[in-house]
């Protein structure tokens, strides 16, 4: 009978340690679900801050690995309010997409960006910094991002413009004005403050891109942004139509809305 007893006591305490063990598996999925929806992780390789001499070649834009054949990815279109969206923005080139952080360049491109895209960054890889020694101050970064793109996840190390710097309302044209631009940093902090390189996105009653304008010739020059406290930006509807003016330290920027061009009038 005692052996049988405790037979049954050690049973129930193997059960108990099986049902402790799934709770806690269920609540450490739990908060990876709620990571990936509600932020973005970081992922910072030790020794990041020790500068590496030489210079970083950004993958994206290496003109050998995209090739003549590559797959046209279509841009997000659709703008999702959240702290992990953002835009990759492209200019006068293509933007090359991988698969995995591709640092080396020993992977071929899955495709790439011919047009701007909505973006979400679900994990950002600090690498690595080098310092080129052959000039003043110059430093390159190896970072990397993992990012959606309509439901599918990529890799670039191009550098996104994530910080919203105005989100406006604009009821006369039943649409939405977006300020966006780069958080550029400063030394060695790759994405702390200094946000420059502005655009304009403008979305539809249904948060879809119908336009976004070339990167604004307008230089920020300040660390911080705040558009009531330091008067970075100021709006106004006219009859002229949705009228804003940017000030930096040593520049400005006025433009203006018309429910379907953009127009700079003066600084």
């Amino acid at each position: 009978m005692g052996q049988s007893n405790v037979s049954k006591s050690r049973n129930c305490t193997n059960m108990n340690v099986i049902s402790h063990m799934k709770n806690t598996i269920l609540t450490i999925l739990t908060l990876i679900i709620q990571l990936s929806v509600f932020g973005q992780e970081i992922v910072r390789e030790d020794g990041y801050y020790d500068l590496k001499v030489g210079a970083y070649e950004t993958k994206s834009i290496d003109k050998e690995l995209i090739g003549f054949k590559s797959i046209v990815i279509e841009p997000q279109t659709e703008f999702k309010n959240g702290d992990n969206s953002a835009f990759l923005k492209v200019k006068d080139k293509v933007i090359a997409l991988f698969d995995r952080v591709n640092d080396k360049g020993s992977a071929k491109p899955v495709g790439v960006l011919t047009k701007t895209s909505v973006i979400q960054i679900d994990t950002i890889f600090y690498k690595e910094i080098f310092k080129d020694t052959t000039k003043e101050w110059s430093l390159t970064f190896n970072v990397w991002y993992a990012i959606t793109i309509n439901g599918q996840q990529y890799y670039t190390d191009y550098k996104v413009h994530d910080f919203i710097a105005l989100q406006k309302e604009m009821p006369k044209y039943n649409q939405e004005f977006l300020l966006v631009s780069q958080s550029t940093g400063y030394d060695e902090y790759y994405d702390n403050g200094y946000p420059n390189h502005f655009f304009v996105v403008v979305l539809n009653d249904k948060n879809e891109i119908i336009y976004n304008s070339e990167i604004l010739d307008f230089d920020y020059g300040d660390e911080f942004w705040d558009a009531e406290l330091m008067s970075s930006v100021s709006t106004e509807m006219t009859e002229n139509g949705f009228e804003f003016k940017l000030s930096g330290l040593e520049d400005n920027f006025k433009g203006v809305w018309k429910g379907e061009e953009l127009k700079k009038y003066g600084r």
